[in-house]
Order: C-alpha cells, then sequence, then structure tokens
C-alpha cells in the first residue's frame, strides 16, 4: 500500500484521505457482494480472482462459465484506461474522476430498479460495475491507496502488527473493516430491498467525495507564480 495521499500532492490532509479511501473501500464491499450474488457471480474489483475464474472455465470448455468472469476482467480494464486517459494531464485529479465513477453508479442504480436480476442484461450491469471498480481503482492510486483489492493492504497490516512498522499500514487495516461490514449491510439488504444494494453504494460515494472536498490553496512555499508545485505539495487545481 503507498504512502499517504497527504504526500503525494494532492491538497488534502491525510485525515481526509484515510476516511475517504476507507469509504470508498465500502463502496468495493457493496458492489463486489452485488456483483457475486446477483449480477453472474464474479467480482467487479477483484481482478485476479475473475482471471482464475475465467481460466478455470477455458480450461473445461464450459463457454457458459467463461463469459461473466471474462465481461468483469474487461469491463475493469476499460474502465482503468478510460480513467487514467481522462485524466492524464491532471494527475493530482480526484474530485472529476470519482464524480463520473458516481454518474456511473447512479445509472446501475437506475437500471437495476427498472430491469432487477434479468438474464438479458445482467451481464451488461456486470460490465457497467466492473468499470466503475476499475476508475475507482485509477482514482486510488492517486490517493495513494489500493479501495478494491486488499490483499496488500491485509498483508502490510499485518507484517506491521507483527514485526512493527508503519502505523498507517496498522490503520489500513480499517479498510477491510469497512469493506467486510458494507458487504454485511449489503447482504441484508437483498434480502429485504434488492432495488436498495447500489443505492448503498451511491450515498457511500457521494460521502466519500464530501469527505475529501476541494484540495487546498494554500500557496507552497517557494514556488512563483505560474510555477507547477513539485511533487509532494499542494496542488491547487481543484480535483
Amino acid at each position: 500500500m503507498g504512502e499517504p495521499a497527504a504526500g503525494r500532492g494532492i491538497g488534502r490532509s491525510a485525515g481526509r484521505v484515510a476516511t475517504a479511501s476507507t469509504l470508498l473501500a465500502a463502496v468495493a464491499g457493496v458492489v463486489d457482494l452485488w456483483a457475486v450474488t446477483s449480477l453472474g457471480g464474479p467480482f467487479a474489483g477483484v481482478v485476479t480472482g475473475n482471471l482464475v475464474t475465467a481460466g478455470g472455465a477455458a480450461g473445461r470448455g464450459d463457454l457458459s462459465a467463461l463469459w461473466p468472469p471474462l465481461v468483469a476482467v474487461l469491463g475493469f480494464g476499460v474502465g482503468v484506461a478510460i480513467w487514467s486517459f481522462a485524466w492524464r494531464g491532471r494527475p493530482h485529479a480526484v474530485g472529476a474522476p470519482l464524480l463520473v465513477e458516481l454518474g456511473v453508479l447512479v445509472a446501475l442504480a437506475v437500471a437495476w430498479a427498472v430491469t432487477g436480476p434479468r438474464s438479458a442484461v445482467v451481464l451488461v450491469l456486470l460490465g457497467a460495475a466492473a468499470l466503475a471498480m476499475g476508475g475507482q481503482s485509477s482514482t486510488a492510486l492517486r490517493l495513494g491507496e489500493s479501495t478494491t483489492y486488499l490483499t496488500g493492504t491485509l498483508t502490510g497490516g499485518l507484517a506491521a502488527l507483527v514485526a512493527g512498522g508503519s502505523r498507517g499500514r496498522v490503520v489500513a487495516l480499517r479498510q477491510l473493516g469497512a469493506l467486510v461490514v458494507a458487504a454485511a449491510v449489503a447482504a441484508l439488504l437483498l434480502g429485504i430491498a434488492r432495488w436498495s444494494v447500489p443505492v448503498l453504494a451511491v450515498l457511500l460515494l457521494v460521502a466519500a467525495l464530501g469527505t475529501l472536498g476541494r484540495p487546498d490553496r494554500t500557496r507552497v512555499a517557494g514556488t512563483r507564480p505560474g510555477e507547477s508545485p513539485t511533487p509532494g505539495a499542494t496542488d491547487r487545481t481543484p480535483g
């Protein structure tokens, strides 16, 4: 796991970034639970697991089992590519990429409420959910965090607890807690108000955006007007 984004020059405090990253991990927990239970079985954000599943289906020659993980992997990859390309000239932008992800999740919530788990559209919804998670993963790189695939977070946190290390790695374990709790809440909602599961993801993402807010506009000491801040300095471009 990377260092907190306050050291990455996005112009936001480490506390705001840590809280927002936790909320984004919760978004991933909801979307992944939804994908696994209702959108064909693959994860929307855990690509390596989907690759193993796709490999197994290919080895068995089972095309019906191959398509869902393949769609999820492709959707995730396209999401990473689109978000990375769209903001390639703004390496510290965070708010705008998350707003686009929010638009995708809102569209998914509406589509899910209208269509429900109909087989004809499940793969489309799965691909869109994976697209959103790919976009979120690309944005999380700017925060110096991982919010969709947290094996590295678990490894670093446990290693720090046992052998000593950065307190940030220990604190980051709360992302795992958020992932699990959000998935549990999503599972409960599936049983009582199925339509509300993607709505929960939307609300969590709105909370993450509100937590991040706008970057601080404090002038970096030693930066002349018109000069770009050096790495690690405060970003003066709204993210």
